[in-house]
């Protein structure tokens, strides 16, 4: 029999969903906006219940075993990978939601960052035999994962691989961690009207601006490139990762004017023994690596 995997993003505005095969291979898909905070507050939990029950339906006719499925998330998630345990302010009803009690059927849980990074591997590094890679996802915050020994290294509490809490400016403004000057507010797209005195309201007007050759811009984005730099490069002396990858929608909209300003600054920091560096590869995957990510932790921990 062949086997099926659904895996389900849940974003800030669409809910993303995905099938694997017992390959890897995408056969389909799809996405549906959220709607958080509509009148209706856990309207966006009907959706992925449906989405579930018709993807069973469609996949999984003769028997449950067919289909697995896996959702991602915002958020800390438990020890056993079966709800968000703290997500504050967004999605409401979601803290301590057992799924697969709820829904009769084994669901996993797994956090966004993590999802991405495990699609990201799964597809393009784990057939090259890479084993240790970093993932960060720059866009609202700044988010990630850590594969370690070719498995997702989750950590303590699920949190591992949170990247945008680590301090990149001791007298920088505090995080919801209470760490002052973090990489997420160097570089989120949240911070950008503070960072640049409310010039800028998006790291899109910023990098047009930057690229268009207006000197505070450049000021001001080569700053949070410069952070960033700094951040690889500590996280590389601890973690020693063959591989490091960008992805989120600063990364994809970015492009070279994050790169390269980038790797000239690594040279800087970046500790090369014997002239080796650290490869840092823009994220393939874009906006379904979620709910990719999600399908692939199902197979890899249902099979």
């Amino acid at each position: 029999m062949t086997k099926h995997y659904l895996g389900i993003d849940i974003g800030g505005t669409k809910i993303k969903t995905v099938i694997l095969n017992g390959e890897g291979k995408i056969l389909e898909q799809n996405e549906v906006l959220t709607e958080d905070g509509s009148m209706d507050t856990e309207l966006w939990k009907k959706k992925i219940v449906s989405q579930i029950a018709e993807k069973t339906h469609q996949y999984a006719e003769k028997g449950d075993r067919l289909l697995q499925c896996a959702i991602s998330a915002p958020g800390l998630v438990d020890k056993k990978n079966q709800m968000i345990l703290h997500m504050p302010e967004r999605l409401q009803g979601i803290e301590n939601f057992n799924w697969s009690e709820e829904l009769r059927q084994d669901i996993k849980i797994i956090n966004d960052g993590h999802s991405a990074c495990l699609a990201e591997y799964e597809s393009f590094y784990k057939g090259q035999e890479i084993r240790h890679m970093l993932m960060l996802t720059l866009g609202t915050g700044v988010g990630g994962g850590i594969i370690i020994n070719g498995e997702l290294y989750q950590g303590d509490l699920q949190r591992a691989g949170h990247v945008g809490h680590m301090t990149v400016a001791y007298d920088g403004a505090p995080t919801m961690t209470n760490m002052p000057g973090s990489l997420e507010h160097a570089i989120g797209n949240f911070s950008v009207s503070e960072r640049t005195k409310g010039r800028y309201k998006s790291v899109r007007e910023l990098v047009d601006a930057y690229e268009n050759g207006e000197e505070n811009a450049e000021k001001w984005w080569l700053e949070s490139v410069q952070k960033l730099a700094v951040a690889l490069a500590s996280l590389t002396n601890i973690l020693s990762p063959e591989l490091i990858v960008l992805g989120g929608g600063i990364t994809a909209g970015a492009k070279a004017s994050l790169m390269e300003p980038l790797q000239d600054f690594m040279a800087r920091y970046e500790w090369r023994p014997k002239g080796y560096k650290i490869k840092i590869e823009a994220a393939k995957h874009g906006s379904f690596a979620g709910a990719i990510g999600a399908a692939f932790f199902a197979r890899n921990n249902n099979s």
